[in-house]
């Protein structure tokens, strides 16, 4: 009987040991970005299409995950020290993209010009008004303006967040923005600008694929999420996730 015991232990033991997994750290820069993945005050917890895409394999225990929050510069600084596991990003954002490793791409990410008036047919970034200025976020680099604001034909104002971004704008403090376009159809539709209108520029200023960037040792997880975004990918359900977190004028 006591053998017996003991060997029930043992499997208890063992059981818990592969079940209670070390949460891996999905690092967010703050303060996120809807629909992306952002933090619901209400709630008191994080939302979006990436806390959908893993939902599943949490609640089948397959991986385990804790968001944390800290700015743009610090959030890549955390994946590189090993202080984070996780984070959302375009591999071709990082700044050391030979130490990390990426899962297939999520979604196709495309960023536009803004402004608060039709732009004309013709529109071309060379061809913007001389210092034109553009709201942009903190901490965030945009390759494709980086000649120009390097030779200071646009000039960026800082702002920390997209929300203070999209007010700067409409207060005419900048005659552009630079945004995603799904963060901007859902910050246009909030109850910030309810009476607003913005438009984007003809063609984007950047197409990049987002992915889930992963420390080089999380190889195995790599395979599980790269599978699972596939797999969500082909059944139509990635499309219905995103749907749910675009803004109702905005949903096909």
């Amino acid at each position: 009987m006591k053998r017996f015991f003991l060997t029930l232990l043992s499997i208890i033991t063992f059981t818990f040991a592969v079940n209670a997994k070390d949460p891996l750290l999905f690092v967010i820069s703050h303060p996120g970005s809807k629909p992306y993945l952002y933090y619901n005050e209400s709630k008191k917890v994080y939302e979006g299409i990436i806390p959908d895409i893993l939902e599943e394999l949490i609640n089948s225990s397959e991986i385990n995950v804790k968001f944390i929050s800290n700015n743009r510069q610090r959030s890549e600084e955390y994946m590189y020290s090993g202080n984070a596991d996780l984070m959302m990003l375009s591999k071709s954002w990082l700044s050391k993209p030979e130490q990390l490793i990426a899962t297939v791409p999520i979604l196709q990410h495309r960023s536009f010009l803004y402004q608060s008036k039709p732009f004309s047919e013709n529109f071309l970034l060379d061809n913007a008004p001389k210092k034109a200025t553009v709201c942009t976020r903190e901490g965030f680099r945009y390759p494709n303006l980086d000649k120009h604001f390097k030779n200071k034909t646009l000039v960026r104002v800082d702002s920390s967040s997209q929300l203070y971004m999209l007010k700067m704008l409409f207060k005419e403090r900048c005659d552009f923005t630079i945004m995603n376009e799904y963060v901007a159809m859902n910050l246009v539709n909030s109850p910030f600008f309810e009476d607003e209108e913005i438009y984007p520029s003809p063609a984007p200023i950047s197409s990049v694929p987002i992915n889930i960037i992963l420390r080089p040792t999380l190889v195995k997880e790599k395979q599980l999420l790269d599978e699972h975004i596939l797999a969500l990918q082909k059944s139509g359900e990635f499309e219905q996730i995103i749907q749910k977190h675009l803004s109702s004028r905005h949903k096909k």
